[in-house]
């Protein structure tokens, strides 16, 4: 009953705050990406400060990288739930991260859908056609890169059902780093993958632990061969790791 009433609440402050951004934007239009940066950030440890109180919700983060993040980068990890975009917001505090999406988180969520648009992030159709989506994705890098912003992208393109990592797709990190020359962040996300869905949230909230940890961060690379080598090492490095974490867990 508490987890569903802590739901709630949540869905409250997602309608508090995307009130708040459309009045800031009213009032401020000139000030428009500096309100939705501060609101996307406020709301978040607003919301885990509230998972956290009442269900003792946790955020891990580590950087077994052995170096500090740079600036910007690019950051690539393995997808489990919608929830990795916050848990990312509040665990990355120090960059202002843009997410490439699907399309349909532009609509109908409550503040989600609000920042995705207004801050600019990439919402792309996970079917149809390919060359428009790539197009997206040449935006959304070169606009990141005026705007001193950090891309993010899960190559796997939806969400892990049972928190086993998927097939990469290679097509979006390569269009990125055609576009902007970053050094490469390799993070995996454990945990969220049991509260993917709404009842999954209301029975999987209590004690539930979001963890993200850095694998590596690599120099930045371009030519084809380059990236698909990267792509592949991060993905076996991220399941190499999400099989590590799972005997972790056990007692």
């Amino acid at each position: 009953m508490l987890n569903a009433l802590v739901v709630v609440a949540i869905i409250g402050l997602f309608a508090y705050y995307d009130a708040l951004l459309t009045v800031s934007g009213l009032l401020a239009p000139g000030r428009g990406p500096a309100i939705a940066e501060s609101l996307a950030r406020r709301s978040v440890r607003h919301i885990f400060n509230l998972m956290r109180h009442y269900c003792g919700v946790r955020l891990v983060y580590e950087n077994k990288s052995g170096t500090a993040l740079p600036e910007r980068f690019l950051l690539i990890g393995n997808h489990q739930s919608l929830m990795d975009i916050p848990v990312s917001i509040a665990l990355f505090p120090g960059h202002s991260l843009r997410f490439v999406a699907k399309r349909e988180l532009g609509v109908f969520i409550p503040f989600v859908s609000h920042i995705l648009r207004f801050q600019g992030h990439a919402l792309i159709r996970r079917r149809g056609d390919a060359a428009e989506a790539m197009r997206s994705i040449r935006r959304f890098a070169r606009r990141c890169a005026q705007e001193g912003t950090c891309p993010v992208i899960f190559p796997e393109g939806t969400r892990s059902r049972d928190g086993a990592i998927g097939f990469f797709h290679t097509a979006g990190v390569r269009k990125i780093l055609a576009e902007t020359a970053l050094p490469v962040v390799v993070a995996v996300y454990d945990g969220a993958w049991r509260v993917a869905s709404l009842p999954g949230l209301i029975h999987g909230l209590k004690g539930a632990r979001f963890r993200v940890r850095v694998l590596s961060v690599s120099a930045p690379v371009s030519a084809k061969r380059e990236v698909l080598a990267a792509i592949i090492t991060a993905r076996e490095s991220i399941r190499l790791c999400l099989a590590s974490m799972a005997t972790e867990e056990r007692p």
